[in-house]
């Protein structure tokens, strides 16, 4: 029975994934066309990312309380109405800061509530090695997303038929909402298991529960430090081949880094039906990080290129393996509000680390802030692999 519920809609999560990041960059590819204003671009992506910190704990609480599989039927609905809407949006031609930043913004709310939903609801039916595999192709599937659709919207886009990229997507996520209806009936019965513990746990609490427990407050801590150095890297890297007119190499080292996620994801998903070999992977991806940590010390373009590609594929192995962890780890009652916790410091870290490196930038060459970053995962890899070998933050 778990292996049909498996096999039913390994497919369709994968393409509905794709579809989602794809059809976020496609709303700011388009309305960033139309709307050239900087300040009108940057109040869009504000309304890209803001609403997910502000309904966090209502998305958690949501996810905790309410049935997994019919929120996902519900936000994948969702996400079919919201390009019919970009349709109608692009058909009349309306070109309203507005509309476009209120469409970015349901947009995040509900993709994140179907992504806390999804990733609460499959430790539900799948064991641990096959959940590793599933996210190990949902990690795939994102990666290969922000590769293909800025370049192809960019193409359509330029022959006037992007709309055929939103009716693809529009087709895609109707055929999703059709495909749940035939999903997992197994897992309602665990949507009402100690429902008591569930409606307990806030927001906040998932937070403490968490420093409670070793094992997920490491996991959290690896996650969060490796993504305070991630951060910046895209901005250095624009800043340094700007300043030095070379902005074309950035495009290569983008290319790298995407590359070197759909390698780390694939590796992980090779590995996924032996916990032994899945948790030396993890090893092996702190080992990785640190490699291209030092590689960062030294200023030179090609170094850059190889650091790229070993940091993307070594920290898309770590985050596929903690997002498992922490999913084999947590009371499946609770998970909804773990997974927005640890959601909310893996997204909430990007701007801080951002931030950070703008200001340094003032004070010393961004030569040195892109080595600090080096020595920063230098120490990040080496705890990692320190924590794996001695077991701290492994798959039981």
């Amino acid at each position: 029975m778990l292996k049909k519920l498996w096999q039913q809609f390994y497919l369709s999560a994968n393409l509905v994934t794709f579809t989602q990041i794809s059809f976020r960059l496609i709303i700011v590819l388009y309305a960033s066309s139309l709307l050239t204003d900087a300040k009108a671009i940057g109040t869009m992506m504000i309304f890209d990312t803001l609403p997910f910190l502000i309904l966090g704990p209502v998305i958690a609480k949501i996810v905790n309380h309410h049935n997994r599989k019919n929120l996902l039927k519900l936000t994948v609905f969702l996400d079919f109405l919201l390009t019919l809407v970009l349709l109608v949006i692009m058909r009349i031609n309306y070109q309203s800061l507005v509309a476009f930043a209120l469409l970015l913004a349901i947009n995040n709310v509900v993709t994140s509530t179907y992504q806390i939903a999804e990733s609460s609801f499959f430790p539900l039916i799948l064991d641990n090695m096959r959940l590793a595999k599933y996210n190990s192709a949902i990690f795939f599937s994102g990666s290969l997303a922000m590769i293909i659709a800025p370049n192809i919207s960019g193409l359509i886009q330029q022959t006037g038929l992007i709309s055929l990229l939103v009716v693809v997507s529009t087709g895609i996520f109707l055929l999703a909402f059709i495909n749940l209806f035939f999903v997992a009936e197994v897992a309602d019965d665990h949507a009402t298991e100690n429902r008591g513990m569930a409606s307990s746990y806030s927001l906040f609490r998932s937070f403490t529960y968490i420093f409670e427990d070793k094992k997920l407050l490491l996991a959290l801590v690896l996650l969060a430090l490796g993504n305070l150095f991630d951060a910046p890297m895209d901005t250095l890297m624009i800043t340094k081949y700007t300043e030095m007119a070379q902005l074309t190499k950035v495009g290569l080292i983008f290319s790298m880094a995407g590359i070197g996620s759909l390698v780390g994801s694939f590796l992980l998903s090779s590995f996924s039906n032996n916990k032994m070999y899945f948790q030396r992977m993890m090893f092996f991806s702190g080992i990785g990080i640190a490699f291209g940590g030092v590689l960062l010390f030294l200023n030179d373009y090609l170094l850059y290129l190889v650091a790229t590609f070993i940091l993307s594929c070594s920290m898309s192995i770590r985050t596929i393996y903690i997002i498992t962890f922490r999913q084999v780890n947590t009371p499946k009652e609770i998970l909804g509000s773990v997974n927005t916790a640890f959601k909310y410091i893996a997204f909430g870290i990007y701007p801080l680390g951002i931030w950070l490196a703008t200001y340094f930038q003032k004070l010393v060459a961004v030569n040195l802030i892109i080595a600090f970053s080096g020595f920063g995962f230098l120490l990040v890899g080496l705890l990692t692999a320190y924590l794996v070998g001695k077991e701290e933050v492994t798959i039981q």
